[in-house]
């Protein structure tokens, strides 16, 4: 293992990868050591440029910028009066896009200055030189080649000239040549290290870098070509190893975990060495198992499970016993069961473990369908280091940074030179400076001035006597803290060393004010009584309700009086539930859970609640953890918002129902611009335009408006200068083909407001209300005609407005003028005589709720002179298309003359009535009288004592009679 080889006594050069923003990517140890014995530390994601002085990086950047395009670079930089050499080499992506830098360095050799001029020199030079060289004339013969050149590509042992690119090549690839020797002696512009491939006579394939450069006489004339081709075949093989390894590195760099980083490795692996299928395995902890971690399978990586599956295939297992790289073939049994586990025919196969120390960490599979699939042991291994490097080291650097990042501890690293390096998270977030202050200022500035002496005999020694080594650093507030500091041992190679902090400001704090603190106990111990006085009161007191609940089973420890007037329990009952006896039902999920969650800490929260009396209530409520009487416990904030919460859902309602009138209503809002071009339009602008709002939008609202209504409205929109609202008249758009169409509109100019930014047009259609308009005007005249014609009262009662429109014959038939009437319902309910007013009143409540279409009722209307007319009122009723009593239709005839004749009529006939009366019954008493008393006188007048007092009576009956009859006829004559 180590035995020592020739190419153990090569020295190694300094390496450095760059990314295109120019930033450190990767470094080999030498780097590393390079850069902090001439500049400073190196690091990834370092600018490369900031390590060299200001002088030198115009240049040095440059030549970078240069190398990027595909250009070796060398930049020589002066140090200690030697020249070190940086060598800049492109390196090509799978694209051949130049998207890294690898630059290596090396302390350049002592040019001779001495120029040779002898002939046989130079040919000396030329022919040992191990690259190809050409030069060509402008026919494209050689007039110069090298040995190299002679042989390997002319096949010649000695230096033949005058031949041609056809001479030596195929025709096609001659052709090529000659085309672009051409475009360099024509264009004079050189090709510089262009990549090319040269195929010997040998048949051996080489990587060349290819120069030509125009040749030019003593004229500047171009005459021919010089050509140089630089093999690179070994330097390119260890590139592309180099690449490949610096694409591990930055995969395990980048990734998030082991398994995205091994993914991407087994997927380099594949597409750099050919190979079709790969599995990567990780050690568990107990160094007993693998644990499959990615598969790259038909050019994807598929990450599998953490987990190792029971039914794990026997061949993994069999993988555990290998300690270095071994080559399966078909037949081997391990093969033949991946390919059947992994769905794949695969015919040669590698596995390698990754080793560490002898043990293994990882192990990765590589399978191949070619049967003849050539493997590269010595690759793989030299590949394994680098991947179990890559894995110790991540674990490493993520073990570190994140104690660098996470420790609260203050950290620091600290130069010799007075400097800080490096600080930690903690350390910025403690003072307040950003890293790049840190680092610009020297440490000995954040001392306080009375700890300066300390600090300067501790540096001088290079240790810390005391095991606590407490000084005061300032913060960039200027405020100085006082830390307890501990420092690590002194590092020589990087003259640094570590310091550990911790802030002990409270600490001292607490030191100082210890003895004020103890002579002023009693005097807080009584402000603590006060306090906690004052804080029942406010918990008593309190406007807002306030409970103190147990912590663990929400159970009422106590509640202020607002909670008992807001919930309507008494104190006592309050004790005795718990707080999810107010939530309302559905709730305890959520709100359990979020006790639970936040048991130990403040939270807030919006809930539902039940008074006593079952009334619900919105509340917010915000509850903290403290101790009550020694217990665990929480007081609880309650605020009841059910009145914002009730106002939002109104509003919530009210922009609902606007957004539904504005959406869906009939009246369509659109708003226009300065020019009345139209900016917006709801989906109502098919139904008034016919169009759709895509299909108005840009065009001009006034286009669509007819031209003898156009003027009219122009004149009328002339008047938003001064008035912001405004309505049009009404006016005809045209409505496709279908005619013209009356629209009504409101314009409000709202140019002011942000959120709408126009002119809005609220319209309305009222074609058919116009179409109605002419009617009822020509119905109306018609009214009009047979209201003159007639002497009756003709009403119109709008029942909506309770309007009552009537004719002429009202002031001519009541006395009363048109102003004094007016329009009103209720004048004519006044006028009614009181006997009548009520019966009126029901037959026209009856007539609008049954739906009565006509009614006739006569009642008596006081006139203006005091006096009662009788009317005849015949009514009819109009409903709207829900049969809705709209309006009712009346004639009031004046009955007075014919109503006094028929009273006239019943008063005479009542009389009558009364005249026959008193003949049927008033006359016969006394007739009946006289009749009984003769029939005494026939029958008995030989038996009776007593005649002349019959006698007497008879006449005295007949005198009644008499005066009776006489009565009779004086009443007669008086109706008569």
């Amino acid at each position: 293992m180590n035995e020592e080889t020739p190419a153990s006594h090569l020295p190694v050069h300094p390496v450095i990868s760059l990314d295109t923003e120019l930033k450190v990517i990767a470094f080999n140890e030498e780097a590393g050591n390079f850069f902090t014995s001439i500049f400073r530390e190196i690091s990834t994601s370092s600018c490369f440029i900031s390590f060299f002085p200001d002088l030198e990086r115009p240049c040095l950047y440059q030549k970078l910028v240069t190398a990027l395009s595909g250009r070796i670079q060398i930049f020589d930089y002066l140090y200690n009066s030697k020249t070190i050499q940086f060598h800049i080499t492109p390196v090509p992506d799978e694209n051949m896009n130049y998207s890294r830098l690898v630059i290596a360095i090396e302390h350049a050799s002592v040019l001779d200055k001495t120029v040779y001029k002898e002939r046989k020199m130079l040919r000396a030079i030329i022919d040992n030189i191990p690259d190809y060289i050409f030069v060509k004339d402008r026919n494209h013969k050689s007039i110069l080649t090298n040995r190299k050149f002679h042989q390997n590509i002319l096949g010649k042992e000695t230096e033949e000239l005058g031949y041609t690119p056809y001479d030596y090549l195929e025709t096609e690839k001659a052709e090529k040549i000659v085309a672009d020797n051409e475009r360099v002696m024509e264009s004079g512009l050189p090709v510089i290290n262009r990549p090319d491939i040269v195929i010997s006579k040998q048949g051996k394939e080489e990587r060349v870098l290819l120069t030509k450069v125009p040749l030019r006489d003593t004229n500047d004339e171009i005459s021919g070509l010089v050509g140089i081709a630089r093999d690179i075949t070994s330097s390119f093989n260890h590139q592309k190893k180099q690449e490949l390894v610096l694409e591990i590195i930055k995969s395990f760099a980048e990734s998030e975990n082991l398994a995205e980083a091994l993914g991407v490795v087994i997927s380099l692996l594949c597409k750099e060495l050919d190979f079709d299928y790969a599995e990567a395995y990780k050690a568990n902890l107990g160094q007993d198992k693998f644990i499959k971690l990615a598969v790259f399978k038909e050019s994807k990586i598929r990450f599998s499970d953490w987990k190792t599956k029971e039914n794990e295939p026997a061949y993994q297992s069999r993988f555990w016993d290998l300690d270095s790289a071994k080559v399966y073939s078909k037949v081997d049994r391990e093969l033949v069961e991946l390919s059947e586990y992994a769905g794949e025919q695969l015919k040669t196969g590698v596995g390698f473990p990754i080793l560490f120390k002898g043990k293994q960490i990882a192990f990765i599979f590589l399978g191949s369908k070619n049967v003849s699939k050539e493997i590269k042991l010595d690759l793989m291994e030299g590949v394994s280091l680098q991947i179990a490097a890559a894995i110790m080291n991540k674990r490493s650097q993520d073990q570190f940074n994140d104690f660098f990042k996470y420790s609260l501890n203050l950290i620091a690293v600290l130069g010799t030179d007075n400097f800080i390096k490096l600080t930690n998270p903690s350390f910025e977030n403690k003072f307040g400076y950003s890293q790049r202050e840190l680092l610009s200022i020297p440490f000995i500035e954040f001392i306080h001035p009375d700890d300066l002496e300390k600090v300067n005999s501790a540096i001088k020694g290079l240790s810390v006597d005391d095991s606590e080594f407490e000084i005061r650093c300032k913060r960039k507030d200027g405020i100085y803290l006082w830390v307890s500091w501990r420092f690590s041992r002194f590092f020589e190679d990087e003259n640094v060393v570590y310091a550990f902090g911790t802030d002990i400001t409270p600490i001292k704090e607490v030191n100082a004010k210890l003895t004020a603190q103890i002579l002023q106990r009693k005097q807080i111990q009584r402000d603590l009584e006060i306090s906690e006085e004052n804080y029942r009161k406010l918990f008593e007191n309190s406007p807002l309700p306030m409970w103190v609940l147990d912590r663990q089973n929400l159970k009422f420890l106590s509640v202020n009086k607002a909670a008992v007037k807001l919930y309507g329990y008494s104190e006592q009952e309050f004790k005795s539930m718990t707080v999810r006896d107010l939530w309302v039902p559905g709730q305890e999920t959520r709100l359990n859970k979020l006790v639970d969650q936040n048991r130990e800490v403040l939270f807030k929260v919006e809930t539902q609640h039940l008074t006593k009396d079952g009334q619900r209530l919105y509340v917010a409520v915000k509850s903290s953890p403290l101790l009550f009487d020694g217990r665990r416990s929480r007081v609880s904030h309650v605020t009841d918002i059910t009145a914002m919460v009730l106002a939002e859902k109104k509003l919530l309602y009210s922009e609902q129902r606007f957004r539904s009138l504005v959406q869906e209503g009939s009246d369509l809002i659109s708003i226009v611009d300065g020019d009345f071009k139209f900016l917006y339009n709801s989906p109502a602008s098919f139904m008034v335009f016919g169009k759709n709002s895509e299909e108005l939008n840009t065009t001009n609202f006034l286009d669509y408006v007819h031209q003898e209504d156009l003027q009219k409205l122009k004149l009328t929109l002339q008047k938003l200068q001064q008035n912001k609202r405004l309505q049009l008249p009404s006016y005809r758009i045209k409505l496709n083909d279908k005619g013209w169409r009356w629209i009504e509109t409101i314009v409000t100019d709202l140019n002011h407001d942000p959120a709408v930014g126009g002119i809005v047009l609220n319209s309305r259609d009222i074609t058919e209300f116009i179409v109605q308009e002419k009617k009822v005007k020509q119905s109306l005249k018609r009214y009009d005609i047979v209201s003159k014609a007639t002497s009756d009262i003709i009403t119109d009662h709008d029942l909506e407005n309770d309007v009552v429109e009537v004719n002429k014959a009202a002031s001519k038939m009541l006395g009363y003028s048109r102003e004094e009437i007016g329009n009103k319902g209720a004048w004519w309910d006044d006028k009614i005589h009181p006997e009548d007013r009520e019966e009126v009143k029901r037959l026209a409540s009856k007539m609008r709720k049954d739906g009565l279409r006509q009614l006739s009722t006569e009642y008596r209307v006081r006139c203006a002179n005091g006096s009662y007319k009788y009317i005849l009122d015949r009514s009819y009723l109009l409903t709207d298309d829900n049969n809705k009593p709209k309006r009712i239709i009346g004639s009031m005839q004046d009955i007075t003359e014919r109503k006094q004749h028929l009273i006239a009529i019943k008063n005479h006939n009542k009389r009558l009535k009364e005249i026959a009366w008193t003949q049927s019954h008033v006359v016969r008493a006394p007739l009946a009288k006289v009749m009984g008393l003769v029939d005494l006188l026939i029958h008995y007048r030989d038996n009776m004592d007593n005649v002349d007092d019959l006698l007497n009576n008879i006449l005295i009956s007949a005198q009644e009679l008499d005066a009776i009859i006489r009565k009779i006829s004086i009443e007669t004559e008086k109706e008569l």
